[in-house]
């Protein structure tokens, strides 16, 4: 216009460069965007939450690996507790098997075998005082052969300990024992062995022991043995 009516000179006009037009483009494209920055932005806000709250609770399932079932570790749950956020806490004792191998003269071995004596599983009791019986010169083993002979209620493993307590059959505290499995056991082989004991290792005290017992013993073999030993000592064979 400055032109045509005589005046200035029509001012220079240089082309945009590249940058410019691309900075132009895109805010051509996103000037009709600034009323959805509030619903976009909610909505990320909505994304982090979801995964921000699925990565912070993922590591909490690490210990259910740590405590799969297997043969060498044994649990005992004592508490279930259900939580405010839908999962559930569990209180529990672990027990672990271990295996220890070595030889009687151990004393780690001879100590886990005294404490299997006692174990309520008499399978493990009969292999115990087994292995116990040719070492009862300690008296923690005599100890507790003479324990299995007087209290144990399974057969064979009072049956066990009568046999180790054959190098004992002088020792008073053995006989005052086996006088008393004598006559209150109710398993005629534990009654023979134990009489075998007492009558080869005669003395007086076994007297009112063998006489009482001819009373009430209807095996055989225990009577025969009582008997016979009565006899040797001169005493008579009943109880007057």
């Amino acid at each position: 216009m400055a032109a045509i009516q005589g005046g200035a000179g029509a001012a220079e006009t240089s082309s945009p460069g590249p940058w410019k037009l691309f900075l132009r483009a895109i805010e051509h494209s996103f000037s009709g965007w600034a009323r959805y920055r509030q619903p976009v932005a909610a909505l990320a806000l909505l994304a982090i939450g979801f995964f921000a709250a699925r990565f912070t609770r993922a590591p909490q399932a690490a210990p259910a690996a740590l405590v799969s079932p297997s043969d060498q570790v044994f649990a005992s749950v004592r508490s279930v507790q259900p939580d405010s956020s839908g999962g559930v806490q569990i209180a529990f004792d672990e027990t672990r098997r271990h295996v220890i191998s070595g030889r009687m003269d151990d004393q780690n071995i001879q100590r886990l075998l005294l404490t299997a004596a006692r174990e309520d599983n008499p399978a493990v009791r009969v292999e115990s005082v087994d292995l116990l019986k040719d070492h009862s010169g300690s008296s923690e083993v005599r100890d507790a052969l003479l324990n299995a002979v007087a209290h144990d209620p399974n057969d064979g493993v009072r049956l066990k300990a009568v046999e180790g307590l054959k190098p004992l059959a002088g020792d008073p505290q053995v006989r005052k024992v086996l006088a008393q499995v004598l006559l209150a056991d109710t398993n005629s082989a534990v009654r023979m062995q134990v009489v075998d004991l007492l009558v080869e290792h005669r003395d007086d005290a076994i007297v009112g022991v063998l006489q009482n017992l001819m009373q009430k013993e209807n095996n055989s073999y225990v009577r025969l043995k009582s008997e016979q030993a009565l006899k040797e000592m001169n005493a008579s064979v009943g109880t007057f």
